[in-house]
């Protein structure tokens, strides 16, 4: 038996914090791991945008909420699932990612 691990974000989902800086017109919340490689300092800077801008965890959710899965995305699962064991790793939260694993009937997932 095999086991797939995968990314969630960008890989099976759009990235929540584009989705977000979209939303609320906040163009720094468009800043991923790959502008900022440090996670810690990645997430401090978005807290402070969060906090000065008073956003808080139901208005992310909100904004994910509204986020469906790529296309194709269920049916790739689908078939994978037939094959292999099927884990999302990513460094998301798991208060982030219950609305989108309802879209994706519910993948083992490990969360930040």
């Amino acid at each position: 038996m095999y086991i797939v691990c995968l990314d969630l974000e960008s890989t099976l989902t759009p990235e929540v914090w584009i989705n977000v800086a979209k939303k609320t017109k906040i163009g720094e919340l468009r800043l991923t791991t790959r502008d900022i490689p440090d996670y810690d300092a990645l997430m401090k800077r978005r807290l402070k945008i969060l906090k000065a801008h008073n956003i808080k965890l139901r208005d992310i959710q909100k904004v994910i909420q509204g986020m469906k899965p790529f296309r194709n995305t269920l049916k790739f699962l689908n078939w994978l699932r037939k094959k292999c064991q099927v884990i999302i790793l990513t460094d998301s939260f798991y208060e982030f990612t219950s609305s989108l694993m309802e879209k994706l009937f519910y993948p083992t997932i490990f969360c930040n």
